[in-house]
Parts: C-alpha cells; sequence; structure tokens
C-alpha cells in the first residue's frame, strides 16, 4: 500500500514539474507572430535606437499599424506607408514621397512582424526567463546559421503572459551595428482598412512624387 502511495505521489510530483517547465523557444515565437495576423491588426507605439559600437546615433518615436507584412509608420519627421509590395515614404520637411519596393532586408528593419517572423528562415533559436521593465519575459535569441547572413543575431523578449513583443534587438554581423525597437503599448485585433497602407495623394496634394522602382 505504502509502495502505491510513493508511486502516486511521484507521479504527481512528475505531473506538477511537467506543467511548469516552459514552452520552448518555437512555441513562444508562434504565438507571438500569430498577434499580427489573427483577429485583425496591431496598433504599436515604440522607440527606436540605433547605435554604433555602443554610443547611440539616431533615436526616434512613432506609431505603426501592422498587418502582416503591410504597414504604416508614423514618425515626427516621416509617414511610411507599404501595402504588401510598394512602399511610400513620405518626408515632412521637404514634402517629398519617395516610391520603392524594398528589399526583404528593408522590410525587416522597419516591420517588427518581418523580424519576428524570421525564425523560419535559417536560424536557430535559444530561450530563457528573465524580466524587463518589471514584467515577467522570455528572451528568444535567434542567431543566424550561415554567417553571412543578415541580420546576424536577434534578440526578442516577449511578455510571458500576453506573448506580446517587449523589446526587439537587431545585430548586423558588424557587431557594432545595433538596432534596439522598444515597443510601449501592444493592441492587437485591431480593424483597418486597404487604404490605411497606402499614400493617397490627395492627402497631401503638394508633395512630389518621386518614383525609384
Amino acid at each position: 500500500m505504502k509502495k502505491i502511495i510513493l508511486l502516486a505521489a511521484l507521479g504527481l510530483t512528475y505531473g506538477m514539474a511537467q506543467a511548469q517547465i516552459s514552452p520552448d523557444a518555437k512555441t513562444v515565437l508562434d504565438a507571438t507572430a500569430a498577434h499580427f495576423t489573427q483577429n485583425g491588426g496591431v496598433k504599436a507605439t515604440f522607440k527606436a535606437d540605433n547605435f554604433v559600437k555602443g554610443k547611440m546615433q539616431g533615436s526616434a518615436e512613432g506609431t505603426m499599424l501592422i498587418q502582416g507584412e503591410k504597414f504604416q509608420m508614423t514618425t515626427p519627421d516621416m509617414i511610411t506607408w507599404y501595402d504588401g509590395q510598394t512602399q511610400w515614404s513620405y518626408v515632412k520637411a521637404n514634402e517629398e514621397v519617395n516610391v520603392s519596393t524594398p528589399t526583404p532586408k528593408e522590410q525587416q528593419s522597419m516591420n517588427p512582424y518581418a523580424v519576428v517572423n524570421l525564425y523560419k528562415e535559417g536560424y536557430g533559436y535559444q530561450l530563457k526567463e528573465t524580466t524587463l521593465r518589471g514584467k515577467a519575459d522570455y528572451e528568444v535569441t535567434l542567431t543566424a546559421k550561415d554567417k553571412k547572413k543578415e541580420p546576424h543575431t536577434i534578440i526578442i523578449n516577449i511578455d510571458r503572459s500576453s506573448y506580446e513583443p517587449m523589446c526587439i534587438r537587431i545585430q548586423q554581423r558588424d557587431k557594432g551595428q545595433w538596432t534596439r525597437i522598444s515597443v510601449q503599448h501592444f493592441q492587437a485585433g485591431q480593424t483597418f482598412s486597404a487604404s490605411d497602407f497606402k499614400f493617397n495623394p490627395k492627402d497631401y496634394p503638394k508633395a512630389e512624387v518621386i518614383d525609384l522602382r
């Protein structure tokens, strides 16, 4: 009888231990990526900082509307629209709109959805539990399997309770070059229209359009 009780106790302990095991990195990244495509889109405020050899070279704050690959980004100096194929960048100071077809690398430098999804494309990943801004989070480090691949390393901090991205750090092959995107407010389940991701010339009648395609 004692043996049966002992085995039952061990089984219960094992079951509790299994329940406390952290999810693997892929599970966490899958859940985070799903925020950008399920139940509408995402509205987020952010602060982006660029570093070279430890020194900040530039900083910008703004708002993004994101729906999968599509996005609209607004900062004090610029508004950028991307509809999944064409990108329009309106520079407020000189009222110019540059029209382009961005490369995957250029998309990754602007759209968190593109960065988060890189784990599906030739990266190894590791997960550890940390704390950021007073919140428990998962810190996932993505490392390119091909040493020539850009970006080389990506570190994503993800809220443990909501699986929302909190911070994304991107390192190029030159280890002195870093970009840090701090996500300050993240709202999933937003409703957007196709026009939110396209430049409307009627809204900017004085803008000079420069086609770089």
